[in-house]
């Protein structure tokens, strides 16, 4: 009982407190880099769509070769450059930032699972950020003026002559804001797992993969595997048969954008006899959460149910009424409920 606790107290560390602190240094990183764009650039359509309809009565209708729709896009096209000027540069600038707080946060996260998992304070070096990281946060300048470019592109009288045309490419040059906020923690995951993992080396653990609660089916696949601090994990691992396979080796997560899973460091000496280890804890926590279907509603729910067919056909390991419950969701097609229940792991 003691040790099933411990299990819990670490999950709830790892996959809660931790996660969470981890998020709110994402969101003062975005809320740096992209302040209030979403704003203008909602201001923006507006000011095009009465722009339109003044021009053309109605947003029906094809406006080719109208000396109006030139005037008109040739703003809208001013307006995306004006926006997304500074943008790559402030994204850079709040990556920058950010790096350092994030690697000395995964070194401080990596201490404090150590401590509740032994009991004892591991001496760990303040790392700082390497730089790959660095060469990371540089390439969001790249992503914002790619986005920029394929929505000018669009923006031509050649091109967008119709009211769903303009809109379309204005679309695509505020679709660098959610390319930014992938970016960043894309970035700042890496720079967790970088401290996290410069605290597992320091100490001469493995690397213990930790997914989140309601991991996508790939991540879900990692869960509770562990490797020695200088090897890779394998690639391509996922409950979808349909998305095995597609993936190179890696160090650490995140395995993909908006991933929040984490490396944290262990040793077989630090289970007890007779008692479920802690890597063994969240392996059989991930098959619970493909049997019931815990996930985010961005994930298709096609891919859960061949995870969970998948699941049931080697063998889930898990008390027969989630495995029945499992079962049900695979013959109706869905899961009624795939939300993660309130609480403790």
């Amino acid at each position: 009982m003691a040790r099933r606790s411990l299990n819990q107290r670490l999950a709830q560390l790892v996959q809660g407190e931790q996660t969470d602190a981890v998020i709110r240094l994402e969101d003062r990183a975005i809320q740096r880099a992209i302040g209030n764009l979403d704003a203008d650039f909602t201001a923006l359509i507006r000011r095009t769509l009465a722009a339109w309809t003044t021009a053309f009565g109605s947003v029906g209708g094809d406006a080719t070769n109208d000396p109006a729709l030139r005037r008109i896009l040739a703003a809208v096209r001013s307006a995306v450059r004006r926006l997304l000027a500074p943008l790559g540069p402030r994204a850079q600038q709040a990556l920058d930032e950010s790096l350092t707080d994030a690697v000395l946060l995964g070194a401080r996260q990596h201490t404090a699972f150590v401590r509740d998992a032994t009991g004892r304070n591991p001496a760990t070096p303040p790392p700082r950020p390497r730089r790959p990281l660095r060469d990371a946060a540089a390439r969001v300048r790249d992503i914002v003026a790619g986005r920029r470019d394929r929505a000018l592109a669009m923006l031509r009288p050649t091109v967008a002559h119709r009211w769903s045309h303009v809109l379309t490419g204005i679309g695509t040059a505020r679709g660098a804001l959610s390319a930014v906020r992938s970016h960043i923690t894309w970035v700042v995951g890496q720079a967790i797992n970088e401290g996290l993992t410069a605290g597992i080396r320091a100490i001469g653990a493995q690397k213990l993969w930790v997914a989140e609660r309601d991991a996508c089916v790939r991540c879900a696949a990692y869960a509770g595997l562990t490797a020695d601090v200088g090897d890779d994990f394998p690639g391509g691992l996922s409950w979808d048969p349909q998305q095995r396979g597609h993936g190179d080796p890696l160090p650490a997560p995140p395995l993909h954008p908006h991933c929040r899973c984490r490396v944290v460091a262990w040793k077989d000496e630090w289970a007890e006899p007779d008692v479920l280890p802690f890597p063994e804890a969240l392996r059989r926590e991930a098959r619970r959460s493909i049997a019931r279907g815990f996930s985010l509603p961005t994930e298709s729910n096609a891919a859960r149910i061949r995870a969970a067919r998948e699941l049931l056909r080697t063998g889930a390991g898990l008390p027969r009424s989630v495995e029945e419950y499992a079962a049900l969701a695979v013959r109706a097609g869905r899961f009624t409920d795939r939300s993660v229940p309130t609480g403790r792991p």
